[in-house]
């Protein structure tokens, strides 16, 4: 395995055991307090809006981005948008049983539950979901998009921190938008970067020389014919 996956592999587990540490020692709710209500009052109104706005788009990171990028991929090598996209498939397949399975509360329900004078930090524009909360399916896409661009640019290791930074700030926005507790960003975490490895391996085990081919070059090749 080249130096970029590796890096980014070693920070990840670094990342999953640290956070783990610190949800095995805290209350489920305190913790959740603590990353958002008494992160927040640190800051003047204005920077507040400004990291509802960053967060609010950050998110997509595990929604809405993984396609647009397997798409841009679509013109540059067609084995990598594919790899994406697989990628993507495993780790829904993986996650969303279990959600459905465990049917876990979201802090907004886990909130007004247990503490309901407690009033969670709310983003305009973002509609707080109340089941289905472990794992986290934002933070498994996004951990699982970040490790398939590692991979894809794996000749240059500089890349491998800067996908590692991008997928913990998707798994983060989970949290700042009060969707998931951290115990769901930390399993999401390791849902995706496990379900992309999984479909790396049984990829590797064969090659196919249209995977190196963009989606045009494949076109011209089938017109020519």
């Amino acid at each position: 395995m080249k130096r970029a996956p590796i890096i980014f592999l070693v920070g990840w587990a670094a990342f999953v055991v640290a956070l783990l540490v610190v949800i095995v020692c805290t209350d489920q709710g305190a913790l959740h307090r603590l990353l958002t209500l008494d992160y927040l009052a640190h800051f003047s109104p204005a920077m507040v809006a400004a990291q509802d706005l960053f967060f609010k788009y950050a998110t997509e990171l595990g929604a809405s981005v993984p396609f647009v990028v397997a798409a841009g991929l679509l013109f540059y090598k067609v084995g990598d948008a594919l790899l994406v996209l697989l990628a993507q498939g495993a780790t829904a397949l993986l996650v969303y049983p279990v959600k459905v399975l465990v049917g876990a509360p979201r802090p907004s329900l886990f909130f007004a539950t247990h503490y309901p004078d407690v009033v969670l930090h709310q983003v305009d524009g973002v509609t707080l979901h109340a089941v289905n909360s472990f794992p986290s399916g934002h933070t498994a896409a996004a951990f699982s998009l970040m490790l398939c661009l590692t991979l894809i640019c794996s000749r240059r290791s500089w890349t491998a921190p800067l996908f590692l930074l991008l997928a913990v700030v998707a798994g983060w926005s989970r949290i700042y938008l009060s969707q998931h507790f951290a115990e769901d960003v930390c399993a999401g975490a390791v849902v995706g970067v496990v379900a992309t490895l999984l479909v790396v391996w049984l990829g590797s085990r064969r090659q196919y020389a249209w995977a190196h081919c963009s989606l045009p070059q494949l076109c011209n090749r089938l017109t020519r014919k």
